[in-house]
Formats: structure tokens, sequence, C-alpha cells
């Protein structure tokens, strides 16, 4: 793995360390592309554990881009931006993809900034997360779906109509090639009891076999939240193994169109 483009910063309030510590982090784990992809703000919003305000854009833009230049002969800076994806924001999606490099979308509530994911997530909420993500992906906006089976952290059972989202994320993802990232960040949540069974809630095993299923380009994704995470290369071994004998075709060196 030499490209990570999952990366946040301190603005977002639940993230630790300065800009430059998170590249010079990278430069030691031996990562060849670091990208940056903070929570989005949105205008008149304001949250200060969950995001950036929009006061902070132009300083998460400048500071970026000036450790860019400083550090352009070690390692390749990607500028960009975590969104939650609502079709009545594409406007503000597309103009901040004017001033990044891409967009991910990382989709934690399935309606604007309430009712979040991680607390509990039934079919309907489930549903309208498979609809916002396909959404997402056929947009053109977005380059890689995050954390795709996020909506298992606040369950303890897969639910009836998983499978179901599931194929719909992974034939678009492979219809308009964007990649789904494997988030190696999930295993904080540590193993918990799931249809009778110790499991990470994701990646979830089961996700993973019907994405095998379909021709879509797998990534790791850091989800760095602290400088040294991005050094912490023994994440991947475990992912590798709760995915073990799985068909996925998985990009350790991938590349931004």
């Amino acid at each position: 793995m030499d490209a990570n483009y999952h990366t946040h910063t301190y603005r977002c309030g639940h993230a630790r360390g300065s800009d430059e510590q998170y590249v010079k982090a990278a430069i030691d784990a031996g990562f060849k592309i670091l990208g940056f992809s903070d929570h989005a703000p949105y205008k008149g919003i304001h949250i200060p554990s969950d995001r950036m305000d929009m006061e902070h854009l132009e300083g998460y833009l400048s500071c970026l881009e000036a450790l860019r230049e400083k550090y352009r002969d070690q390692i390749d800076i990607k500028i960009g931006f975590e969104i939650e994806y609502f079709p009545f924001l594409v406007d503000h999606y597309k103009k901040l993809l004017e001033r990044a490099d891409y967009l991910i979308v990382g989709q934690h509530n399935p309606t604007f900034l309430d009712n979040d994911l991680d607390l509990y997530a039934g079919e309907a909420e489930i549903e309208t997360y498979g609809d916002l993500i396909v959404q997402a992906i056929e947009s053109g906006l977005v380059s890689i779906v995050a954390h795709p089976d996020y909506f298992m952290v606040g369950r303890r059972s897969w639910p009836a109509n998983g499978d179901a989202v599931a194929h719909r994320i992974a034939e678009a993802a492979a219809r308009c090639q964007v990649p789904l990232e494997i988030n190696l960040n999930g295993l904080r949540y540590g193993t918990k009891m799931i249809d009778g069974q110790t499991a990470h809630l994701y990646p979830y095993r089961r996700f993973w076999e019907i994405v095998a299923q379909h021709p879509v380009t797998c990534i790791y994704g850091v989800d760095a939240h602290h400088p040294t995470t991005l050094m912490e290369k023994e994440r991947v071994l475990t992912v590798n193994q709760i995915l073990a004998d799985l068909p996925l075709t998985i990009i350790e060196n991938y590349r931004l169109p």
C-alpha cells in the first residue's frame, strides 16, 4: 500500500495532529501519495466535533498547498474532501471540487446531518443509505466510496435487505468505475457479537462477499485521525484475515484518474 486518500485534520474536531505531522508520518511509512479528505464544511453549519466550518476552508486549502510544494520531492499530496451525498447540495459539491483534486463519499447519515447510522440503522435507513451511495457514484462527482459497509456500526445482525443494498452499491461502483474503500479504521471499534459470532463491524465480511461477485476495484483507506495511524501497517494484515479467500480486486497502488 503506497497511497492513502482518506486522511483527516484537526479541523474536523475529532482528529489530532498538525497537517505537517500527517505528511511526515506518511513519508516515514513509505507512502508515495497522501490524500487529505477532511469532512467538508457546509454553509451555516457549525458542528465543532464533526466537521470543519466554512471559515476553515481557505486555511485548509492554503496549508495543504504549501505542504504539497514543500514536500514535492518526497511525496505527492492530494487535496480532497469527504462528503455525505444529498442531491440538494450538488452545486456545493461542485464548488468544492473546483478547489480540490477529488471528493470521497462517506455516508454517515441517511438524512442531512441527522440520524447517524452509528447509533442504529434499521432497514429503512439502510435502504436510503444505499440509494444515496448509488446516487453519489452516478453523479460523477466522487472518486471513492469510503467505508461502504458503515451501516453495520450500529447493528448486531445483518439486515434483511443487506444483500440487496450491497449488490446495488457494488453494481453501481463497477459500472461507473468508482473504487470501494476497505476501511482500516473500522478496527478501532473492536469486535462485537453479530448474528451470534464475534466480528468487526467494518470491514464486515458479508458485505465484501457480495462485492466479490462484481468486477469492482477495491482500495485500502487508512481513514487517519492521528498521524501515527498512517504507520500502523499491521491493520492491513488484520483486514486481510477478515477478508481471507475472497476474490476481491484490491489495488494497493491505486492512482486517481
